[in-house]
């Protein structure tokens, strides 16, 4: 692994942990909280070093990922603060910031699979049987983890 690979994948990680405690302490990751924000930071950050990445040279679906990634951010922040006074909008905000998250781990899979365990990986690239299973789980999970916080939202504050 790169240092750039190395680095990239700290602040990934670091990243990760961030929208896991968002999630965990507010139910939404919130990108005007201070968690949100420092995870909004740190996901910014890894989609633009992924741009250095790539193993077969040029232009890959990672970085296509990371375009993206970075599109839902633009979009979930120039929905600004008032969105939380805006149920649509708040739903659009959310909607976005998770499915940042959950793209983020779309390569992180792929790369963990391919990688585990050292020397004798599960799996040999995105369309092995173990990432597509591993993708579609995650799937399942972004599905469910969206009805929850709309469920949330829903919710009057107390």
């Amino acid at each position: 692994m790169s240092i750039l690979g190395i680095v990239h994948t700290i602040i990934a990680v670091i990243a990760l942990l961030f929208a896991i405690a968002a999630l965990i302490k507010e139910g939404i990751i919130n990108p005007f909280s201070g968690t949100g924000k420092i995870y909004s930071i740190l996901t910014v950050i890894a989609s633009v070093t992924s741009f250095g990445l790539s193993k077969e040279g040029g232009f890959n679906p990672g970085h296509g990922i990371g375009i993206l990634i970075l599109i839902l951010l633009g979009v979930a922040y120039l929905l600004g603060r008032q969105a939380s006074r805006k149920r649509g909008l708040l739903l659009i905000q959310v909607l976005c910031m998770t499915l940042t998250l959950f793209l983020s781990l779309i390569p992180a899979i792929n790369e963990t699979l391919l990688r585990v365990p050292v020397g004798h990986p599960l799996s040999d690239g995105p369309t092995s049987p173990i990432v597509q299973t591993c993708i579609k789980v995650l799937l399942g999970l972004l599905v469910v983890g969206l009805v929850l916080q709309f469920f949330k939202i829903r919710q009057p504050a107390k």
